[in-house]
C-alpha cells in the first residue's frame, strides 16, 4: 500500500477568465471547479488513476476539512485524516486565455503538539515495511522542522520505502533521511545547487548528483515538455527519459504530482529504473495533454508509453 501524507490539505478553487486579470475592477469568471488540494492529495489521485492502492493521511479542520474529505470519497480515493480545530485552507488560482495562472493561497490551520502526535499514532497502524510513504507539499504555519524530522524518521525506522516532493528548506532536511526518491522540478533543483535553472541534460544530471551525495537513493528530476532525468546510487548510468515527439503542456496542472504518483506506483509494482521512468514520465506527459488536474486514465498513459524514449547520460 502507498500511503500519502498532506500536512496542509486545501479547497482548490479554479477559475478561468475570458480576458487577463483586472486589478481594482471586477472580474467575471466563466466558470469554477471545486477539488481537494494539496500534493499528497494530489498524489493520491494519481495513483487512483493508475489502480494502485493507497489511503491519504494528514490534517483536516472544520467544515474545510469535511469537505476535502467528502470530495475524496466521492471520488473513491481512502483516507484517514486526523480532525484539528480550525479552518483547512481554500486556495484560489485564476487562468487568463493564455493560460497564464494567479494564484492566492491561505496558510492554513496550525497544528499543536498533540494533535501532531495523533498523526504519529495513526501512521502507526501503517508502518509495515512493504508499504511505501509519499511526504509532499507544504508544512502548516509555525509548523516545527523537528516535527517534520520526527515523521521522516518514524518512516525510515519502520523500515518503509520513503517519496519525498519539497522544495528548499524542507528538501534539505528530507536527504538526511535518505529517500528512495526525492522529485525535484527544475527550479527546485536549481535553487538546491544555487544556479540558474536548465533543462540540459547533461547538466540536470550533474546536478541531481549532488542530490544523492546529500542522502537520495535516487532522483527524479521533471523538465515539463523536455522530459525528466533519473539518477540512482543503485544504478550507474543516467537516464535522459521523453516521448517522441515532445508533448506540451495544455494549461494542467499537478502534472509534477502525477509523476511523484507514478514513482511511487512503481516502487509498489516493483518495476526496474527503465520501467520505472518510462512509466512515470508516460504518466507526467499523458496528464499534461489534460485540462486543470485531471488525471490520465491507464489507457491513455499507455498510449504515450508508447512513445517514450530513454536515453543514457
Amino acid at each position: 500500500m502507498i500511503i500519502t501524507i498532506t500536512l496542509n490539505p486545501a479547497i482548490d478553487r479554479r477559475m478561468r477568465l475570458d480576458h487577463v486579470v483586472h486589478l481594482n475592477h471586477l472580474n467575471r469568471t466563466l466558470g469554477s471547479v471545486r477539488e481537494p488540494g494539496g500534493k499528497g492529495i494530489t498524489v493520491a489521485r494519481a495513483i487512483n488513476a493508475l489502480g494502485g492502492d493507497s489511503v491519504a493521511i494528514g490534517f483536516c479542520g472544520g467544515q474545510n476539512g469535511r469537505i476535502i474529505k467528502d470530495m475524496m470519497t466521492s471520488m473513491n480515493i481512502m483516507h484517514d485524516f486526523v480532525d484539528v480545530a480550525g479552518q483547512s485552507r481554500v486556495n484560489v488560482q485564476v487562468i487568463d486565455p493564455s493560460g497564464q495562472h494567479t494564484e492566492f493561497n491561505e496558510p492554513g490551520p496550525e497544528i499543536s503538539d498533540h494533535d501532531f502526535l495523533r498523526l504519529i499514532d495513526k501512521m502507526e497502524g501503517y508502518l509495515d515495511e512493504k508499504n511505501i510513504f509519499v511526504v509532499s507539499g507544504s508544512l502548516p504555519p509555525n509548523f516545527p522542522m523537528a516535527h517534520y524530522r520526527k515523521l521522516l524518521k518514524t518512516v525510515k525506522k519502520a523500515g518503509c520505502r520513503l517519496v519525498v516532493d519539497a522544495a528548499g528548506e524542507i528538501l534539505r532536511e528530507a536527504l538526511a533521511f535518505e529517500p528512495d526518491y526525492v522529485k525535484p522540478s527544475l527550479f527546485e533543483l536549481a535553487e538546491f545547487v544555487g544556479e540558474q535553472p536548465t533543462t540540459d541534460p547533461e547538466t540536470a544530471v550533474a546536478r541531481a548528483r549532488q542530490m544523492l551525495d546529500a542522502g537520495a537513493q535516487a532522483v527524479c528530476v521533471s523538465m515539463a515538455h523536455e522530459g525528466s532525468v533519473f539518477v540512482s546510487k543503485h544504478h550507474h548510468e543516467a537516464l535522459y527519459v521523453n516521448s517522441e515527439p515532445k508533448i506540451e503542456d495544455c494549461g494542467s496542472i499537478g502534472t509534477g504530482d502525477a509523476v511523484v504518483g507514478a514513482i511511487a506506483n512503481s516502487l509498489a509494482k516493483g518495476f526496474d529504473i527503465y520501467e520505472l521512468a518510462k512509466y512515470t514520465v508516460a504518466m507526467g506527459r499523458a496528464c499534461a495533454r489534460l485540462p486543470g488536474t485531471e488525471m490520465a486514465s491507464l489507457k491513455k498513459v499507455y498510449q504515450v508509453y508508447e512513445t517514450i524514449k530513454i536515453y543514457t547520460v
